[in-house]
């Protein structure tokens, strides 16, 4: 049995809505970054295509057809989705600690980020000195990012948590 993890913001995924213990099967051969379904076999290396936000889901899921792996992430025309990880297991996976994710590559450089109680990233920083923080609302949309070039953008929305005001400068 060959599992994985599989990230998705709302279920779903290439026009494809996922639920808890459903087979989805496509026809045809899969093909790496363009046909099939996409998952990973290593936990830290799904957050190279879905960063962690507020509506980040990590599905646990079986293969159960004609698969094939490209580098980091395989692709294949059948699947189960078995779980959905509870945050708490997920964070452990990807070695989250006190809501910080630290990152060290092997060319020697380091990222760092934070998250709130919401799975909001608030800040973002790096061994060359880069740096990003994240405001949100009390709706989880962010309000205001600030980087470490003194670029900031301020974000307002409506009741419908519909963008309405987008505001950008330099300090």
């Amino acid at each position: 049995m060959k599992t994985g993890l599989k990230a998705t913001y709302d279920f779903s995924c290439r026009n494809h809505k996922f639920e808890i213990g459903k087979t989805y099967e496509l026809s045809g051969t899969p093909i790496p970054c363009k046909y099939g379904f996409h998952y990973c076999k290593n936990p830290i290396d799904v957050l190279g295509y879905y960063p962690i936000k507020h509506t980040f889901r990590l599905l646990e899921i079986e293969d159960l057809g004609i698969s094939i792996t490209k580098y980091d992430k395989s692709v294949t025309n059948k699947l189960r989705v078995i779980r959905e990880i509870p945050k708490e297991e997920y964070y452990q996976l990807f070695g989250i600690i006190n809501n910080q994710l630290t990152t060290n590559y092997e060319a020697g450089y380091w990222t760092k980020q934070t998250f709130d109680e919401n799975n909001n990233r608030i800040r973002y920083e790096d061994s060359f000195g880069d740096w990003t923080k994240y405001e949100f609302n009390e709706n989880n949309n962010e309000t205001y990012c600030e980087s470490a070039n003194g670029l900031w953008s301020k974000y307002e929305y409506d009741q419908n948590n519909k963008l309405i005001d987008a505001k950008f400068g330099q300090k």
